[in-house]
């Protein structure tokens, strides 16, 4: 009862002429702010109203109630989302959640594919929705299809609540039927394609090596800093069990330095790391943080 009254209280907060909501990480503290030195961490923020632009550089928002439009840099943004979601897409995102991933994958294409533009969602939401079809994809086996879709999407900026969602796999749990896609794949111009056959391939004892170093590669480019975020997250799954526990505080540290849109998946790596390993205090800590402080929603969560 209380988790409803809190829902209804949320969605009675948010203005009626507001058609999206975000989220941003905290600013950063400047040199003379006057909560620097304050103990307890900033809040999250949240904006309603409707999105003007979603760029590389920047999201701007027109916020209930005002006349000039909110702008934050995109490295904040953490989530967007539309605060009434239509039939169509609410039918083929609870499809995914229900693990119907044929029937979701072909409700998520539909909703992006109007021949009407006008009928056609706005284009963040749109890639959001396209990535979470990849992810559909993947786990109905379909690897050319997912890989193809990202493709697709790599080939404009993406934000990085999109790109948290690429069908990376973070717990281990590559259906070997997906090898042969990935690696067709892995040569891709897209350098999105060949971070994603990468972590598939992972798994494949023949291609394990090559995958290595298509990360290591991947991890050291400067072209897309988003796909060498998640490379260098990869990396540690090929790292010994010596060098993961005497290393873990570093592991930590560079997944504490990822903008929080990214920090999902990698963190599912490290629970699973850590429970492979025998860490019982380290995975019951990240266990906790899953599933009740995720940074983001993603589909592997526990």
């Amino acid at each position: 009862m209380a988790s409803q009254m809190g829902m209804l209280v949320a969605l009675l907060a948010i203005p009626v002429n507001a058609q999206h909501r975000i989220q941003l990480e905290p600013s950063k503290p400047t040199s003379d702010s006057a909560d620097r030195a304050t103990w307890f961490p900033k809040p999250l923020q949240t904006y309603s109203g409707t999105i003007d632009q979603i760029d590389e550089r920047q999201i701007s928002i027109l916020v209930s109630g005002q006349s000039v439009p909110e702008r934050f840099a995109i490295e904040r943004l953490i989530h967007a989302e539309l605060t009434s979601v239509p039939e169509s897409q609410k039918t083929a995102i609870d499809a995914f959640k229900e693990k119907r991933f044929t029937e979701s994958l072909t409700g998520l294409i539909e909703c992006v594919s109007q021949p009407d533009p006008d009928q056609r969602p706005p284009v963040w939401r749109q890639q959001w929705l396209s990535m979470l079809a990849s992810q559909a994809a993947m786990r109905s086996g379909r690897g050319e299809i997912a890989l193809e879709l990202v493709k697709q999407l790599d080939a404009r900026p993406m934000p990085s609540f999109v790109m948290g969602l690429l069908p990376v796999d973070w717990n281990g749990s590559t259906d070997p039927n997906l090898f042969d896609s990935a690696t067709k794949m892995a040569a891709s111009e897209s350098l999105a394609v060949k971070l994603v056959a990468a972590s598939w391939l992972l798994r494949s004892p023949k291609y394990r090596p090559a995958a290595e170093v298509a990360l290591a590669r991947l991890a050291k480019q400067n072209e897309h800093p988003a796909v060498a975020m998640i490379a260098s997250q990869l990396l540690w799954q090929s790292k010994s069990p010596t060098e993961i526990r005497d290393e873990w505080s570093n592991w930590k540290s560079q997944w504490e330095k990822l903008p929080m849109a990214l920090q999902a998946g990698p963190l599912i790596s490290m629970l699973v790391t850590a429970k492979r390993l025998g860490m019982s205090d380290e995975a019951k800590e990240l266990e906790l943080c899953l599933r009740h402080s995720a940074p983001t929603w993603h589909p592997d969560l526990p």
